[in-house]
């Protein structure tokens, strides 16, 4: 009883092997994309090159000055807001395990010390 098992689990694995096989192996040819058009790279050099230049007026730097400014007083530090609290704190106590578990360890073999 126990050999028809076995085959039964043999043929099922080879069955879900070639059938994984399969439904991947036209994966690659779906995610091929068409090849990019030519691009001159003269004219594309040419084309960035006559852009003009966008240059701030002065008004619009003292407008960004002073939002920065306004902006100041009100923002907090990430870490004092209590989704920061509660980062400091998981983050505190995963350290805090891992290096409790690594001095803690059941398997001491004799290259680890």
């Amino acid at each position: 009883m126990t050999d028809t098992r076995c085959v039964w689990r043999r043929t099922y694995a080879r069955v879900v092997a070639a059938g994984m096989t399969i439904a991947l192996a036209s994966v690659p040819l779906a995610a091929e994309s068409p090849a990019p058009p030519f691009v001159n790279l003269k004219a594309a050099v040419a084309k960035a090159a006559s852009t003009e230049r966008l240059e701030s007026t002065p008004t619009a730097r003292v407008q960004t000055a002073q939002q920065g400014t306004a902006m100041a007083p009100e923002s907090k530090s990430f870490f004092k807001t209590p989704l920061g609290i509660a980062v400091i704190a998981v983050v505190g106590s995963g350290t805090a395990y891992a290096v409790y578990s690594a001095q803690h360890d059941r398997i001491h073999s004799t290259t680890r010390q």
